[in-house]
């Protein structure tokens, strides 16, 4: 049973949280059983960073920027439009999306407060943050190699925050397989680069719809696989399909495609 003192801190996290509107808070204890999956661990192969590929020994685990972390705090904050994932060049040192920069301000007064509770924080930002989401048991890998949110699809970009604070807990693992026979992001990819079991990162990398200017200083990703998903995707004004209504939707728009083509038949 958390003690009130973490129950009241967990609750301030809230309010901040909901003060700059992000919509997913987990908290992942960070012990021996916190380990990424090995399947996982490709999740950077093919990605491309200032020119070259990302060197993953230059990913940190938790542990050497936070000794006594014993806890990540992981804010979730959904993408504005399913249709663009767009960024902006604030400066020359500074390129961010403005859900990051949500994040970045979200992460500063979460990482404060702790810090006034008398807690060492720190905040925390890495490709892995995916994977770290898997293990607090907000979502999983998909087969685009997104993170995949229980309510918010892979429409959610990420950050986290250490702590020493015991806040986090052990959660079950959602599997990866749980987008089941969906070909959703397979179909929509303009390039062919999604397939059952991996990403042609380089494919996707050189795609026509990616970084492509959408007004002064402002670019966007390509977004064909995001809006795509079916798990958590806007179908009305404030309402989203969660995993069971999107499967049964998925499976209910197949059985009339697959009703058409026996009366074409």
């Amino acid at each position: 049973m958390p003690s009130p003192e973490f129950s009241a801190i967990k609750a301030r996290i809230g309010d901040v949280a909901a003060f700059y509107g992000i919509e997913v808070v987990g908290y992942l204890k960070l012990d021996r059983t916190a380990v990424i999956p090995e399947r996982d661990i490709d999740l950077l192969k093919g990605v491309r960073w200032a020119g070259g590929h990302v060197d993953v020994a230059n990913v940190h685990n938790p542990a050497e920027i936070m000794p006594g972390a014993k806890a990540m705090i992981i804010l979730g904050k959904r993408l504005q439009d399913d249709r663009r994932d767009i960024y902006y060049h604030i400066s020359d040192r500074y390129t961010a999306s403005i859900e990051m920069m949500v994040l970045d301000m979200a992460s500063v007064c979460v990482a404060g407060l702790l810090e006034k509770a008398g807690f060492q924080a720190v905040e925390y930002t890495s490709y892995y943050n995916k994977a770290w989401a898997v293990l607090a048991g907000l979502g999983w890998i998909g087969k685009s190699r997104m993170f995949v949110s229980k309510d918010h699809g892979p429409r959610l970009r990420l950050k986290a925050v250490l702590t020493a604070a015991d806040l986090g807990e052990r959660h079950r693992v959602i599997p990866d397989e749980s987008c089941g026979d969906c070909r959703a992001c397979i179909e929509a990819c303009p390039v062919g680069a999604i397939g059952e079991t991996e990403v042609d990162r380089k494919k996707c990398g050189a795609c026509g719809l990616n970084h492509r200017a959408v007004a002064e200083n402002a670019r966007s990703y390509c977004t064909c696989c995001t809006a795509a998903c079916p798990i958590g995707k806007v179908i009305e004004k404030g309402k989203r399909l969660g995993p069971i209504k999107a499967r049964v939707a998925r499976n209910s728009r197949q059985e009339r495609q697959d009703e058409r083509q026996e009366r074409q038949g």
